[in-house]
């Protein structure tokens, strides 16, 4: 069979199969959506757009802003388009990480973000008896993960103002970074030293930090963290494991994606 014809419109579409379809592939192409937007694009009206959106949304696959009314990809989306590349990316770094535990003997994470959200891809654990688990498959607000902030610093603040429109953040624990101004404060270091701290901020007793792994021509992909128990870091134990998650980076940097 042809790739026309593996394309070629089925005899018997099914109408509200097919706008869902084409409203996952709109969430593919834009960062935000309104209902009017929708509508317009997949050519139904607005009644219908707003249908599909609410069951996006109750299946996790979009997450509406409630101050702007715009919907952006939820955290099922995320997970699902990401299962399309996490074994490639897995298998390609899992290596990188194997090597960077034995070397630094904490555990090792594997991180990407979309829109406001990280997802924890891949882990390697530590053989310590005290040692931070693995966090597969966990969703975690961005500001609060070492591997989120160190992605967030690639974007401009023009960017992070207009995903984070407002002011107040939502918190994990008592460390979490609440304001978009401490995040842009944050970030503008983060890009200064080249790695990104979590001191607590998505776990109360954990210490983590990250650094980015960019494709072969240069666009930041996802990131690798180290995290610890927080009783366990020392500035010294930081300026080894910055020094361990760069050369690891250069690592996976060197293999193609």
């Amino acid at each position: 069979m042809s790739e026309d014809d593996a394309r070629a419109e089925p005899r018997h579409p099914i109408g509200s199969v097919d706008n869902a379809i084409r409203l996952l592939l709109l969430l593919r192409d834009h960062t935000t959506l309104r209902v009017s937007e929708v509508s317009e694009k997949l050519g139904v009206v607005p009644s219908t757009a707003h249908r599909l959106l609410a069951m996006f949304e109750h299946h996790g696959l979009v997450q509406k802003d409630t101050r702007t009314k715009e919907y952006s990809p939820g955290p099922a989306l995320l997970t699902l388009g990401l299962s399309v590349v996490r074994h490639d990316v897995r298998a390609r770094l899992n290596p990188v990480m194997r090597s960077l535990v034995r070397e630094a003997n904490e555990t090792c994470s594997l991180l990407v973000v979309e829109g406001t959200n990280s997802l924890f891809i891949d882990a390697v654990e530590c053989d310590r008896p005290v040692r931070t688990t693995s966090r597969v498959g966990l969703v975690r607000p961005a500001h609060v993960t070492s591997g989120g902030k160190a992605l967030l610093a690639e974007l401009s603040d023009a960017e992070i103002i207009r995903r984070y429109p407002d002011e107040e953040l939502p918190g994990v624990t008592d460390h979490s970074i609440r304001s978009r101004s401490a995040l842009l404060e944050q970030l503008a270091l983060v890009r200064q030293r080249g790695y990104a701290i979590g001191d607590r901020e998505n776990e109360p007793d954990i210490w983590a930090i990250a650094r980015v792994v960019r494709t072969p021509d240069g666009v930041p992909f996802c990131a690798l963290s180290l995290s610890c128990p927080a009783d366990r870091h020392t500035e010294q134990a930081e300026a080894d494991m910055a020094a361990l998650l760069e050369r690891a980076a250069k690592q996976a940097e060197s293999s193609s994606f």
